[in-house]
């Protein structure tokens, strides 16, 4: 007579269900981490398909508000900063973020990587009144960069009207910095230039393209010692691109200040002059950049004066084939549209978006923490082309 089992196969089954939710409760719990603002992400839950490439400045935190629009990380997210490593603590408001962010299933954008990236880091050469020279580039600053005194060495986060004058959203003070600038390279009588700053060993091949530039400057010339296309391919995954930006209307195109050229079938691109705007579209088959929609966000300070822009500045090449460059035919007309008062939130701005106005201790065109979060360091991601980092790209 064979005996009955001790446990039944019901309570068997039973202990195995019950064992198997508490290892995955406790996965769950390691897994989720605390954003600024206490924002919780459980991390390796991706639902969308493909990313959205965000640059834009930093608006406020709660995690990071950009270009309208709230963006989660984990508490310990890598965070680049001219290349350099450091801490989600280290982000402030008015800096310029690169972020690739996946729309999960709840409607939420998450991103795994944070890359911020000044325009131009070195001493400043001269201030007069609300503007100032760093690295002969002109900049419009609030009245807090009156503080600075030539000889400080700052970096300076921005965006370029289409006149290449940077309006700074922060400027920070650093104890040491690695000479940097980027922007579009254009000739000159004297050949190659960024703005102001006069180029030495820099190849022919990439005038109309925004570059990277790193090196040491003398008397208003630098001697390059790096060289990077900055053409959005570190945003990796990403199938739309959302950037803020000067944008002016080239043909039948779009003029960013940045340099680049898009292709735009939004129809809402500023009719004359110059706007502050956030562009969003998608990758054509050829990787160009076609513009689906264009808000306008406020000028913000040092706005061009009416009918805002160069004429006589080289439009640049197509966003990811910089060497097409795209003719401007007369240049800005005088007239630019109204946009919203700074502060107010995009016009058909995504449901759920966030006010875009600036706010916290460091808002845009003010002076960030003594010293910035970062020492010298070399370029974006480590290194020019380094694993991790926020431009991606290799040595030229």
């Amino acid at each position: 007579m064979s005996r009955p089992p001790l446990i039944s196969r019901r309570l068997l089954l039973m202990g195995f269900w019950l064992a198997g939710t508490a290892i995955a409760r406790a996965q769950v719990k390691r897994g989720t981490d605390q954003g600024i603002g206490g924002t919780g992400i459980t991390r390796g839950d991706d639902h969308g398909i493909g990313g959205t490439g965000i640059v834009g400045v930093i608006q406020r935190f709660g995690s990071i508000y950009v270009n309208g629009e709230r963006v989660t990380y984990a508490s310990d997210v890598p965070v680049r900063i001219d290349g350099e490593a450091a801490s989600p603590k280290a982000l402030r408001i008015g800096q310029l973020a690169r972020v690739v962010a996946v729309r999960q299933a709840d409607g939420t954008l998450v991103t795994r990587n944070i890359a911020i990236a000044s325009e131009v880091a070195g001493p400043v050469e001269t201030v007069k009144g609300n503007e100032m020279t760093v690295l002969g580039q002109k900049i419009v600053v609030s009245d807090k960069g009156s503080r600075l005194r030539p000889g400080s060495q700052v970096a300076v986060y921005g965006l370029r009207r289409t006149d290449g004058v940077i309006v700074a959203s922060l400027v920070e003070p650093r104890r040491a910095t690695t000479e940097r600038v980027t922007g579009l390279v254009e000739r000159g009588p004297d050949g190659l230039r960024i703005g102001g700053l006069k180029l030495n060993g820099v190849d022919p091949l990439l005038a109309g393209q925004r570059v990277q530039i790193e090196g040491s400057a003398s008397q208003g010339a630098m001697q390059v010692a790096r060289t990077r296309i900055d053409d959005f391919s570190d945003l990796v995954g990403a199938s739309r691109l959302s950037v803020e930006a000067y944008v002016q209307r080239a043909g039948a195109n779009l003029q960013l200040g940045s340099g680049f050229v898009a292709r735009d079938g939004s129809r809402f691109g500023p009719a004359a002059g110059e706007a502050r705007m956030v562009v969003g579209g998608a990758f054509d088959r050829s990787r160009g950049f076609q513009v689906d929609t264009a808000q306008a966000i406020g000028q913000g300070p040092g706005a061009p004066p009416s009918g805002g822009g160069n004429p006589n500045r080289s439009p640049g090449g197509s966003i990811l084939h910089p060497n097409r460059s795209t003719p401007n035919p007369g240049g800005g007309q005088p007239g630019a549209p109204g946009a919203p008062a700074p502060g107010s939130p995009p016009s058909g701005a995504m449901p759920g978006s966030a006010p875009t106005g600036p706010g916290g201790p460091s808002a845009p065109g003010g002076m960030g923490s003594p010293g910035g979060p970062m020492g010298p360091g070399g370029g974006m991601g480590g290194g020019f082309g380094g694993p991790g980092g926020g431009m991606g790209g290799g040595r030229r």
